[in-house]
């Protein structure tokens, strides 16, 4: 039975789509999702977009990314509204422009990192722009102005020009700006909340007793906050910082996500742990709109779709049903796929200190793209229980068998445990053979390394199988350039150590160097070019 305490009165529930971490949805494939949505009873869709939508007279705006044209955007907002799902997009109006501020032409909005220049006319012109093309070609009049993680706000360009500025009050004078073009195109805003709390919480976002000056409480315009927390899994924070955005006095949103930004492997298990209490507070605090956040971080190296269960518990929570078998049994009825294989696609990030799937680790990916010869992270390899590549990757490929229909996705977790089995200890395997001069071990390990060639471009072929299944070619380069890199840097190891085991070389200075422990000394890293080295990418 349901509680009423657990029943919400949900206005909108959606799934919000990143496409603007290189990975952008074919057309046909957003409609795939939609037809999922609307199966299991969500009404929404954010597009997160950032740059990649046409504005006619700036050519350079999502230049080279594969940006939706009008065209595109108008088909899928009439396939939307079809199904009964509102097409809304997800803008940024003041930060993570990541790829626009590398542009010469936008070079004078730029203050610092990512972000726009406040105050500054040519700003403005875009925003205006902005809102102009997403008037042009999307039939909802909401809108998701972004506004989050612009920590530096104020602090660059900004700052050499007219000085230090409270940057509350800079944040609230931009806002009122960009608010005021969305009204003039007719336009309802909410926007991402974190910026008001990390201004006043020493960069904190969520915490217990969060600080809100009454100034932003009072100087927020005609906007509807969103409070996203991926992380928590204490209903305690979530109940603070919903009690404390109700200071606002605005109509709240909350945003989950199903965690597909770590690696290639996606955390199912994480987003449940996250999403359980997250959504019992929804209810309580009677919010009517929730997001459901499918989010691509560094690269977009793992498919949405691998969310399956996350998406489909997650607005089984917002019924009041917290019951697991009942979801797996629902699960199964709706997709005719396993819910448990499914949440086996999580496998490939297990290490020794998370094996319950208690952290949102990526070690799949630190794994994979640790150098074999640097390996600042091998401290931590070493000392960390690694499970069986091979038996998972087994488990893995009867479960694809299973579920035929994503069987490309299976066969992707089957390549990248592959490699794992041969990759993921070799650094620490080549530097204990090295310094116990085991010429023989180094012989066996020169072949090894060829195997994990064979393996890593194996893996490659079957990313690529499930990047073109599912997003247009732009942004596929990223995954070319490293996983090709990686394929040459083995290559070139396995020669280096035939030429010292040889006698042509005397020394593999890397080898020499002591590993530290790094950092928190954790087998966890998704951004590559931390991963690879230490030095300049």
């Amino acid at each position: 039975m349901v509680s009423e305490e657990e029943k919400m009165s949900l206005n909108k529930f959606g799934a919000l789509v990143c496409c603007a971490s290189n990975g952008v949805m074919k057309p046909t494939t957003v409609k795939k999702l939609v037809d999922i949505l609307e199966k299991i009873g969500y009404n929404l869709l954010e597009l997160c977009i950032d740059d990649l939508y046409r504005i006619d007279d700036e050519p350079f705006f999502g230049y080279m990314r594969g940006g939706y044209t009008h065209d595109e955007i108008k088909d899928l907002d009439a396939y939307c509204r079809l199904h009964g799902v509102e097409l809304v997009p997800c803008i940024q109006t003041l930060s993570h422009l990541d790829n626009l501020v590398k542009l010469p032409v936008y070079a004078d909005i730029v203050d610092i990192d990512n972000i726009m220049l406040v105050d500054e006319p040519k700003t403005y012109e875009l925003i205006d722009k902005m809102f102009a093309s997403i008037a042009a070609d999307f039939t909802t009049r909401n809108v998701n102005i972004g506004f989050d993680e612009a920590q530096h706000v104020g602090l660059g360009k900004y700052l050499d020009k007219h000085g230090y500025v409270d940057r509350h009050e800079l944040l609230l004078r931009h806002l009122n700006k960009v608010v005021e073009i969305a009204a003039k195109y007719g336009f309802k805003v909410h926007m991402w909340s974190d910026m008001f709390y990390r201004l006043s919480n020493h960069g904190e976002y969520s915490v217990l007793n969060p600080v809100l000056p009454q100034k932003v409480i009072d100087g927020v315009p005609d906007v509807e906050l969103c409070y996203w927390d991926y992380y928590n899994t204490d209903e305690a924070m979530y109940d603070a910082m919903m009690t404390s955005h109700e200071q606002f006095g605005k109509p709240l949103w909350f945003t989950c996500a199903a965690w597909t930004s770590q690696g290639f492997s996606p955390l199912n298990h994480y987003a449940i742990k996250t999403i359980v209490p997250a959504m019992k507070q929804v209810a309580k605090h009677g919010i009517e709109n929730v997001l459901v956040a499918l989010w691509g971080d560094n690269g977009h190296d793992c498919s949405y779709f691998s969310a399956l269960p996350v998406l489909y518990a997650a607005k089984q929570y917002a019924e009041g049903n917290f019951d697991e078998e009942s979801i797996k049994q629902g699960f199964a009825e709706t997709f005719g796929l396993s819910y448990d294989d499914f949440m086996l696609l999580d496998a490939p990030n297990v290490t020794g200190d998370n094996v319950d799937y208690s952290k949102p680790y990526s070690s799949c990916k630190a794994l994979l793209f640790s150098d074999p010869f640097l390996g600042w992270n091998d401290n931590a390899v070493a000392n960390t229980f690694l499970p069986d590549y091979k038996q998972i990757a087994f488990e893995i490929s009867l479960a694809g068998r299973r579920n035929k229909r994503y069987k490309y996705l299976f066969d992707n977790m089957v390549a990248l445990c592959n490699a794992l089995a041969l990759k993921a200890t070799l650094g620490v395997d080549t530097r204990k053979a090295y310094r116990e001069n085991d010429r023989k071990a180094l012989s066996k390990l020169q072949k090894r390394y060829i195997k994990t060639a064979k393996a890593v471009r194996k893996f490659k072929e079957t990313l690529q199988a499930v990047w073109f299944a599912d997003n247009k070619p732009f942004g596929w380069e990223i995954h070319e350039i490293r996983l090709g890199g990686l394929i040459s840097r083995l290559e070139n190891c396995a020669a280096r150590i035939k030429d010292y085991v040889q006698g042509k070389e005397n020394a593999i200075q890397e080898l020499d160097v002591d590993v530290l422990p790094y950092g928190a000394n954790k087998v966890d890293c998704n951004v590559y070019k931390a991963l690879v080295s230490v030095s300049q990418l």
